[in-house]
């Protein structure tokens, strides 16, 4: 019997996992496509879309490729870096052999090119770029390490990657060229580099940098840039590692000009390509493909990777190379398969790309059927909502185009499209507007006048005395000198007790509620989309504080300041009082303002910050009768005693998680010897 049960567990199990694979084999398959689709919505979110490309076939078997490390259309031919074979292969779209360059002088090539009659190849063993003509096969120009002095004598020389423009100026990509892609003149003399990659300054790094002795390892080296194409109008593609643009398209100067709402991949491309129709296509070594157009509004992404090592058609295992004929159709080069995968373009893809190359070309309205299209087939696609909007304000619609603007989460389009309707509402309607304001002060100043000259006004003269002899009432009307007289507040709540927790809880109590009001109400294109939960909101602004006060405590403790924990608690609440008064106004202000009032916006709430953060400072040097130069001492150690607490509370978040997974692990062992 028992011999039964374990037979019967094992088949169970056995089951089990063959299930288990098979679903995670078939997770995401689309209607018989191994992957799902994806773009983007309003939230630059990846949603499912259509299938983009269908994988229809392979080849590259039949001619032996071996490690296929980079491939070029050209004219109606593959040209492919056939690195472990040592030569570039030319092939049909069908995979047939057409020819095969080889040369004693190839030892790697990775990276290929064709202009004109000439071959470019860049060789990474051989550290050269060759340059051979197609007719003849001879070797016309090697490139070799640069002797210029602005080189750098110390960069080493390993061309990957080679581009050829227009004007025979060649683009190498070499491994480790931190300064930036290396440019030479059509005879080989360098000319400079393009688009080094910038280092951004950030608190970890400056960290890292005053810690480390070691200078080669604390060093601020940039990222070097890993692919190189050729993109439109002059432009050039260019792929990167360990920076947020993982690509970039620069202008001649070296700038990125790709749209600043661009969603770059999260995976550092291998491969990047711009196809005749001006469409940019990257692939990853982890399989991930994204399609974007010209100015980089990402249009399709899906994932080719074969994690379960299936060899299933249309999945691959380490992609190098990305390019496109002249139907659109997509080819990736494997270099762990050795094969070269072939998709072709759904009919939604040839919509999408109509109706894109139309609005990039600023032909909005032309374009609106197949947007409205793109949307009855995916109404998430945020482009399209974008595009329509577009449209809308051509034919002068511009509430449909507000409506559009906000689905697509289009601040700028939002604003031009409100700046129009509220601009027509100030015409039209100007006069009734003037009219009505100056009736409604006129009508507030005569009832004032009347209402203070009458009884009622005496008897709340006297209730409102009569409130504000109460303590609470008291200690909280006594708050507004902080306003104008923050020295005597400090005096008062020190010397008189004209404070107390409950007031300053009230306080802290009224702050919190306006920051939450602020955050949600505030119109749509000054909102911070990326808001938290209430509670979380709550708890930063509740711990920000304690924090704060805790640490001014403590220094003041250690220093000869006055000031007892309850006076800094309650000086600290009183302290945001401006922000209470006066953030509420715009708030309700900012639901009426666009773009072109954006300087309004934030000089006001500069205003408040800037006045919030001297009177923090004035309530340090008042509440503890600290000198000028005991003020600045103790400014800084507060503010270095937060950072060390922060610090060591997130060194023991992170060393408790750490902890529990510790024990987690001796328990499950426990149980499992058991």
């Amino acid at each position: 019997m028992k011999k039964l049960l374990i037979l019967s567990m094992m088949l169970l199990s056995i089951m089990f996992f063959q299930v288990f694979r098979l679903e995670a084999i078939t997770e995401g398959f689309h209607y018989g496509i191994p992957y799902q689709t994806y773009t983007l919505n309003a939230q630059n979110e990846k949603i499912p879309t259509q299938t983009a490309y269908i994988p229809v076939g392979v080849f590259g078997s039949s001619i032996g490729l071996n490690k296929p490390e980079d491939i070029y259309f050209h004219e109606g031919l593959f040209y492919i870096a056939d690195a472990g074979n040592q030569r570039i292969v030319v092939t049909n779209p069908q995979g047939d052999l057409i020819h095969a360059y080889i040369s004693n002088e190839f030892m790697e090539p990775t990276g290929v090119f064709v202009k004109d009659q000439f071959l470019y190849i860049a060789d990474k063993q051989a550290r050269k770029v060759f340059k051979m003509h197609l007719q003849t096969e001879v070797i016309t120009q090697i490139i070799e390490k640069p002797t210029s002095p602005i080189y750098g004598q110390n960069n080493e020389f390993v061309p990957t990657k080679v581009a050829v423009d227009n004007s025979d100026s060649i683009y190498i990509i070499g491994e480790g060229s931190t300064s930036g892609v290396i440019q030479v003149n059509y005879a080989g003399e360098f000319v400079g580099y393009l688009g080094i990659n910038t280092v951004p300054l950030s608190l970890r790094r400056i960290l890292y940098n005053f810690f480390v002795g070691d200078d080669e390892l604390a060093s601020n080296l940039p990222a070097s840039p890993t692919n190189v194409a050729l993109g439109t109008k002059g432009s050039l593609l260019t792929t990167n590692v360990n920076v947020y643009e993982t690509f970039k398209r620069l202008n001649i100067s070296g700038v990125n000009t790709l749209s600043g709402n661009t969603v770059y991949p999260s995976s550092a491309p291998s491969d990047i390509h711009m196809s005749s129709d001006d469409y940019i296509f990257m692939v990853s070594d982890n399989g991930e493909v994204h399609e974007y157009d010209a100015n980089g509004n990402l249009l399709f992404y899906f994932n080719t990777k074969d994690a379960m090592l299936t060899r299933t058609l249309g999945l691959t295992s380490i992609p190098k190379g990305i390019t496109t004929d002249q139907y659109g159709n997509l080819y990736i080069a494997d270099a762990g398969y050795h094969q070269i995968h072939i998709y072709q373009k759904t009919v939604f893809v040839d919509l999408v790309h109509e109706a894109v190359t139309l609005y990039n070309d600023g032909r909005y309205i032309e374009s609106k059927a197949l947007w409205e299209e793109i949307l009855r087939q995916n109404s998430s696609f945020a482009l399209a909502q974008s595009a329509l909007g577009r449209a809308f304000v051509k034919e002068e619609r511009f509430n449909d185009a507000l409506d559009a603007f906000y689905d697509a989460r289009d601040y700028q389009g939002y604003s031009d499209a409100y700046w129009e309707i509220r601009n027509v509402a100030i015409q039209n309607h100007f006069g009734t507007f003037a009219l009505i304001f100056i009736l409604s002060y006129v009508t507030l100043k005569i009832g004032l006048s009347i209402y203070r000259k009458s009884p009622l006004y005496v008897t709340y003269s006297k209730k409102k005395d009569a409130f504000l002899e109460k303590k609470l009432p008291k200690e909280l009307y006594y708050a507004k000198h902080i306003l104008k007289q923050p020295y005597e507040l400090f005096y008062g709540i020190k010397r008189e007790e004209r404070g107390s927790y409950q007031s300053g809880s009230i306080v802290l109590g009224l702050f919190i509620m306006v920051f939450l009001i602020n955050r949600y109400a505030t119109g749509f294109l000054f909102r911070n989309p990326n808001t938290n939960t209430i509670f979380i909101e709550v708890a930063v602004i509740i711990g920000l504080f304690m924090l704060y006060v805790t640490t001014n405590y403590l220094v003041s403790t250690l220093n000869d300041g006055e000031g007892r924990f309850k006076d800094v608690f309650i000086t600290t609440s009183y302290v945001l009082l401006p922000y209470i008064i006066f953030t509420l106004p715009m708030t309700f202000l900012s639901n009426f303002l666009t773009y072109n009032e954006l300087f309004i916006f934030e000089f006001y709430h500069q205003i408040i910050f800037i006045w919030s953060l001297i009177l923090l400072f004035i309530s340090i040097k008042g509440l503890h009768n600290y000198t000028f130069f005991e003020f600045i001492k103790n400014t800084l150690i507060i503010i270095f005693g937060m950072f060390m607490i922060i610090l060591v509370g997130l060194l023991i978040y992170a060393f408790s998680g750490q902890l529990f997974e510790f024990v987690i692990s001796i328990i499950r062992e426990v149980i499992y010897r058991v």
